[in-house]
């Protein structure tokens, strides 16, 4: 939260992107009550900013496939942080390829 601090008083931002973390059938799993309390606390703190939930369904799989095409090294592609932001940039992109 205080690095999302920081990026929105530095940037401008008019909508936020999470990930929508389920079940292979579509029910919430445990980490989508922290999802949701993110939510509450985003919303209460930046009531201007609109949030946007983006199905995160397989994304860290995807991420994981689209480095090993890339040719990112193997330990490289153990880094949490690096698959996270793969993933990120994935959950990102399906979301803009769904508004057109």
């Amino acid at each position: 939260m205080d690095w999302l601090k920081n990026y929105l008083l530095a940037e401008e931002v008019g909508d936020l992107v999470i990930g929508e973390s389920l079940h292979k059938d579509g029910t919430p799993n445990a980490i989508n009550a922290e999802v949701v309390g993110f939510e509450r606390k985003f919303a209460r703190l930046y009531p201007a900013i609109r949030l946007h939930r983006q199905d995160e369904f397989r994304t860290s799989r995807r991420a994981m496939e689209a480095m090993i095409e890339m040719g990112v090294p193997r330990m490289k592609r153990r880094e949490k942080e690096r698959v996270d932001q793969m993933a990120a940039t994935l959950i990102l992109q399906d979301f803009m390829e769904a508004l057109d």
